[in-house]
């Protein structure tokens, strides 16, 4: 017969004289109870193992109906609002993260439209650079430009450029 673990364990943590007091019988009955406790079956049962030099660790979430009376929740201490209220403000601070992020997002795109919309338009400032392909007045000049103390200058350079 396969034994239960839970029993096992139950049994190793009692002291020496009352694990001796039970019977072989008694143990066993022990045993077949546990085995024909039914098996908790939950909608999401994620189980993560983390190997770690020495010793690994572990994460296991699960998710599903609850199944405990009113009466048991209360008195493990699980039925209490503060968790509750805590779970739904975090949400709502979530949502609200999730929000702010994409309308900052939206207004960033909508200021680089009338940016570029501002730039496309026609100006009549000059912006004058150097144009660094060009290594010789002759090669300058011939491009249309201005050979100015060693360098070829574009003063028609687009700012956009």
């Amino acid at each position: 017969m396969q034994k239960h673990a839970l029993i096992k364990r139950i049994l190793d943590q009692l002291p020496p004289e009352e694990r001796y007091s039970f019977s072989e019988h008694q143990i066993e009955a022990l045993h077949r109870s546990a085995l024909s406790l039914p098996k908790a079956n939950h909608i999401v049962n994620i189980r993560w193992s983390i190997p770690f030099p020495g010793k690994g660790f572990y994460l296991v979430f699960f998710a599903g109906k609850e199944r405990r009376s009113r009466k048991r929740l209360l008195a493990d201490g699980d039925f209490q609002l503060l968790p509750r209220i805590v779970l739904i403000l975090s949400s709502l601070l979530g949502c609200a993260i999730i929000f702010g992020l994409a309308y900052s997002q939206r207004i960033l795109a909508i200021s680089r439209q009338n940016s570029v919309y501002e730039l496309d338009q026609p100006s009549e400032t000059i912006h004058p650079t150097t144009v660094p392909f060009k290594y010789d007045q002759e090669q300058c000049e011939t491009s249309f430009r201005e050979w100015v103390d060693g360098e070829c200058v574009d003063y028609e350079h687009h700012h956009t450029f």
